[in-house]
C-alpha cells in the first residue's frame, strides 16, 4: 500500500520537476518571438492602407473639320479641307494613343458629318467628373486673296478683328447643313456661358503653345493667338481651341498640307503642343496646393 503511494508521489514529483524545467525554456524561446511580433505591430498602421488608385487618363477630343456632305473650303487643285483635316487628326491620334496616360476620342474618324453643337456634346459626354480634358479642332483656313497664307489658332470669344470675325464666318456656315439645333432658354443660356467662361484663359494659353509649336515647323508666317465666336468650340467645358493649319486656297500651302511628311510633322507638334499644355496644368496645380 505504502509503496504503491510511493510510486505515485514520486511519479508526480517527476512530472512536476519536468513542468517547472520546461516552463523557463518555453519562455526564453517564445520572449524574441514576442519581441518581433511587438517590434511588427508598432510598424504597421492601425488600417492596412489601401492601394493607391490609378490616375485617370487626362482626355484628348480630336475634332476633324467638316466632313460628309459639307466638304469645307477647296484648293486650287481641287483638294477638300474636309479630307486633309481627317487626315491630320487621324495621324495627331495616333501618335496621342502611344501614351497610356490619355484617353483619345475623335469626333469623327472617317468621312461623315457631325452637326458643330454636336462635337462639343460629345467632347463633354466623353468627359468624367474631374477628368483633365481637351477639345482641339483642326481646320484649313480659306480666303478669296490667293497670296495669304500662315496658320493660326483659335479660343471662344467675341472677335476683335474683322478678319476672325471672317474665319469664324467661314466655319460656322457648316450649319446650313444641319437640322436647326434647339436654342437654350435664358436662364440656361446664362448658366451655360458662365460655365464655360472659366476655360477662357486656359484656351488662351494653350492656344499660345500651339503657335510656339506649329512655328518650329512651319514655314509660313506665325499668325498669332485670336479670338471670334466659332460655334465648334461653344458649349465645351474644358479648354477647346480651333487650329488653322494653313491656307488651302494658297497653291503653296495647298501642297504642303496634303504631303504626307508635312501632316506627320503638324501632327507631331500638335501632340507636343498638348503635352505641354497639360505638363504647364500639373506644375500650376501643384504651385496652388
Amino acid at each position: 500500500m505504502h509503496s504503491k503511494q510511493d510510486k505515485m508521489r514520486r511519479r508526480f514529483a517527476l512530472l512536476a520537476a519536468l513542468l517547472f524545467a520546461t516552463v523557463p525554456l518555453a519562455t526564453a524561446q517564445q520572449a524574441p518571438a514576442n519581441t518581433s511580433s511587438q517590434r511588427a505591430s508598432a510598424d504597421a498602421p492601425a488600417v492596412p492602407t489601401p492601394m493607391p488608385r490609378a490616375a485617370a487618363k487626362r482626355l484628348i477630343v480630336i475634332d476633324a473639320g467638316h466632313g460628309g456632305v459639307d466638304p469645307g473650303a477647296r484648293g486650287p487643285s481641287g483638294i477638300r479641307e474636309k479630307d486633309v483635316t481627317l487626315a491630320v487628326a487621324q495621324r495627331l491620334a495616333a501618335i496621342l494613343r502611344q501614351d497610356p496616360t490619355l484617353e483619345v476620342r475623335m469626333t469623327r474618324d472617317r468621312d461623315t458629318l457631325i452637326a458643330l453643337n454636336d462635337r462639343t456634346r460629345m467632347a463633354n459626354r466623353w468627359r468624367a467628373e474631374g477628368q483633365p480634358a481637351l477639345f482641339m479642332s483642326i481646320h484649313m483656313n480659306a480666303s478669296d486673296h490667293k497670296s495669304a497664307h500662315g496658320f493660326e489658332t483659335f479660343f471662344l470669344s467675341e472677335a476683335k478683328t474683322e478678319d476672325a470675325r471672317r474665319v469664324a464666318d467661314m466655319e460656322n456656315a457648316a450649319q446650313r447643313y444641319e437640322t436647326e439645333a434647339p436654342k437654350l432658354d435664358p436662364l440656361s443660356f446664362i448658366l451655360h456661358d458662365l460655365r464655360q467662361n472659366k476655360y477662357l484663359r486656359d484656351s488662351s494659353d494653350w492656344a499660345a503653345m500651339i503657335q510656339r509649336r506649329l512655328a518650329e515647323v512651319h514655314s509660313g508666317p506665325n499668325r498669332g493667338v485670336k479670338q471670334a465666336g466659332f460655334v465648334v468650340l461653344n458649349g465645351a467645358y474644358m479648354p477647346a481651341v480651333l487650329v488653322e493649319l494653313g491656307f488651302i486656297t494658297n497653291a503653296q500651302e495647298e501642297k504642303k498640307l496634303t504631303d504626307r511628311e508635312q501632316q506627320a510633322r503638324f501632327a507631331r507638334q500638335l501632340a507636343r503642343a498638348i503635352n505641354d499644355y497639360f505638363e504647364h496644368s500639373a506644375r500650376t496645380a501643384a504651385v496652388r496646393r
